[in-house]
């Protein structure tokens, strides 16, 4: 029995390039979990105000949201190997001239805003890439398999991360400029994955007109398709309600449970071993007909937890809670984005990718206003109101799936996905 769950979760593993790759995007994702924490910390500790924290993330916020829309076109336009290698150049650059400024006490706010601005700027490009080439090396029940472990090494980074930031943190002479200056070097790996990996093509129909012509292709054939674009619009919804819960991790342990804000990273840790865990148990359920409502189950679950997170009254309570908010996270994600690449044509994967990558930017201007409605009226209060914002939207998603279901046939099922030999 163990050995038949291991070969139906990683059997999108026996494909050599899909391994390099996943690995390398399992590698970038460590930095990015690690930057996460650093930029809260580093944030937090300058003015002591949730508001600044979210200030720094509205950096990425307004990137995402400029740029991402033409993310997906471009990966479907030119080289995505070539794309994901000058990306992870520059962020390599942006987190080494951080951890230089932090080093040199040039630090502060807009500054930070501005690194974060580069990071969603390069990040709106190279995550549909990413994506996109996954559905070039493979097809059917491999490809949602895929899919999902690409979930499972992101899912994983959130353990490391988040120890790995608060043990780089804590370290002498290391301290926050070490954590941006190892997280530099992570990407600079990444890189080296890179090379190792050929050369892929343009998608056959990409390029035969201007880009805005393909992005409003890309936006017709979302809107054409009732269940993916129900799946792209819960997507958005449940990130911006539900996952900029981070934004108030520093105020909340800070001002709530009088601890220092390095505990963000037994928080995310916590989280992440859930999810890893979660992930790892539903991955190889991508493709059957019980997808959805496992997807849903963890939307549910996350909002419980952000509506316990409100009322616990320990940090050991906090950490048991932070199991069920990072496992309902992770397993929401995952079996979302798979059941994406399952409604969409092969031909627009960077394209619908990229619409996703709107929720990331609204998630990162959501902090904002989360970060100033904590400091108004406390970071428990502001924690109830998201998780009851993540089941209403929840509830809006049931609703609307049973009208899809009336309007919209499978695409591909398990039964009839198509196979490369």
């Amino acid at each position: 029995m163990v050995s038949a769950w291991a070969k139906n979760t990683f059997t999108s593993l026996s494909d050599p390039h899909y391994r390099i790759l996943w690995a390398g995007t399992t590698i970038s994702f460590l930095a990015f979990a690690m930057s996460w924490v650093v930029q809260g910390v580093v944030a937090f500790d300058l003015t002591g105000r949730n508001g600044d924290v979210g200030t720094v993330a509205v950096g990425m916020g307004l990137a995402t949201i400029l740029t991402a829309p033409f993310g997906g076109v471009i990966a479907d336009r030119v080289s995505k190997r070539m794309l994901l290698l000058g990306g992870q150049a520059l962020i390599a650059v942006t987190f080494a001239m951080v951890a230089l400024l932090i080093y040199t006490d040039a630090i502060n706010i807009p500054l930070l805003v501005l690194s974060t601005f580069v990071q969603g700027l390069v990040f709106s490009f190279i995550a549909p890439a990413r994506q996109a080439w996954i559905g070039e090396l493979l097809s059917g029940l491999k490809l949602t398999n895929a899919i999902a472990l690409q979930q499972v090494g992101m899912t994983a980074t959130r353990i490391v991360g988040p120890w790995l930031s608060v043990a780089l943190i804590a370290a002498p002479f290391l301290g926050t400029g070490g954590a941006y200056a190892v997280m530099g070097g992570l990407i600079m790996v990444c890189l080296i994955t890179l090379f190792q990996m050929p050369d892929s093509k343009p998608s056959p129909r990409a390029g035969r007109a201007s880009a805005m012509a393909d992005l409003k292709g890309g936006i017709a054939h979302v809107t054409s398709r009732p269940r993916l674009a129900l799946l792209a619009a819960s997507f958005i919804a449940i990130v911006i309600a539900g996952f900029s819960y981070q934004v108030l991790l520093p105020g909340y342990l800070a001002h709530e449970l009088d601890r220092s804000t390095r505990d963000m990273g037994w928080m995310l840790g916590v989280a992440g071993a859930a999810g890893l865990a979660a992930t790892l148990g539903v991955a190889s359920l991508s493709n059957s007909r019980h997808a959805w409502a496992i997807m849903m189950g963890g939307g549910a679950a996350l909002a419980s937890g952000l509506v316990l997170l409100a009322f616990a009254g320990s940090f050991a309570a906090v950490l048991a809670v932070m199991l069920l908010v990072g496992g309902g996270q992770a397993v929401f994600q995952m079996l979302n984005n798979a059941l994406m690449m399952q409604e969409s044509d092969p031909a627009y994967y960077g394209r619908v990718m990229s619409l996703t990558m709107l929720a990331w930017g609204f998630n990162s201007l959501a902090g904002l206003p989360f970060g100033f409605l904590a400091d108004g009226i406390g970071e428990r209060g502001t924690l109830l109101i998201m998780g009851i914002l993540v089941i209403a939207v929840l509830g809006a998603s049931a609703i609307a799936r049973r009208a899809t279901m009336r309007l919209d046939s499978p695409l591909v099922t398990p039964a009839t996905a198509p196979t490369r030999p």
